[in-house]
């Protein structure tokens, strides 16, 4: 059996965003935990401090509300990016 181009792409990229995630998740809980990356991400407003922490993660350190807004633009971005992908590999088939 053989898979059709379309079906080889959503694997694929299916595959890719598996990775991607993976990869982001662990580099995410790497960040939070030691504290040399933790204090550089506090630095460059990675993450949150003190009274701007909405969403705590540890020692006070968390997202605050830019923080919230960038990631959620990010996932915007990715759910247009996937659905924009399904499209065009839908109209080649």
């Amino acid at each position: 059996m053989t898979q059709s181009a379309a079906e080889n792409e959503d694997d694929l990229l299916t595959l890719m965003f598996m990775l991607c995630g993976g990869m982001a998740t662990g580099m995410f809980s790497f960040g939070v935990l030691f504290s040399p990356v933790r204090d550089w991400m506090v630095q460059y407003h990675l993450l949150a401090e003190g009274t701007e922490v909405v969403i705590p993660f540890i020692d006070g350190i968390g997202f605050g509300w830019p923080q919230i807004v960038v990631a959620a633009g990010l996932i915007v971005a990715l759910v247009a990016t996937v659905v924009g992908l399904r499209r065009r590999a839908r109209e080649r088939v």
